[in-house]
């Protein structure tokens, strides 16, 4: 099958869902900068979900079914829908991408090529509240010297008189 026409079954389901939020949007009348302040998403963000460029995140669409006021059955339904096939056809390109990179070494009857994972930088480990000292405390600390020095100092040059 050729790219275009793997491209094409991936958007699909997004096609279906990105008209349903176009219809949506033009029936509530509202513009794509009164849709950003509804939801909390940029009216960029909007712009990218309704052209196809992107496919929206869970928590966009929930807040677009609240913002334009219909039930959001459906259209969580499509952004299912466009999710899976958007996940299905990048698994595949992976795994083209793994077979035309020639790493396809050839498999016995039965075994399944995985793709290589892509090399990510690791995560760095989570801090915890202990390995920083805040602040106010070394703050704290050296005004609370400052002043044990001075009450020393004072103290000191009284008993010599």
């Amino acid at each position: 099958m050729s790219r275009q026409g793997d491209r094409s079954a991936e958007t699909v389901g997004t096609d279906e869902l990105v008209a349903q939020l176009r219809r949506l949007r033009a029936r509530s009348g509202l513009t794509l900068a009164a849709l950003g302040e509804r939801t909390n998403y940029s009216k960029s963000s909007w712009g990218r979900y309704l052209s196809g460029r992107s496919l929206p995140p869970y928590q966009a669409v929930l807040a677009f079914c609240r913002a334009v006021e219909t039930d959001h059955e459906r259209v969580l339904a499509l952004w299912e829908a466009a999710h899976r096939e958007r996940a299905r056809w990048t698994v595949s390109r992976q795994h083209r991408q793994v077979v035309e990179s020639g790493s396809d070494r050839g498999t016995d009857e039965g075994e399944v090529l995985v793709p290589e994972p892509v090399n990510q930088p690791s995560p760095s480990p989570p801090t915890t509240s202990r390995d920083h000292v805040p602040i106010g405390l070394v703050l704290g600390c050296m005004l609370c010297g400052l002043g044990v020095g001075c009450l020393f100092g004072v103290w000191a040059s009284r008993a010599r008189d």
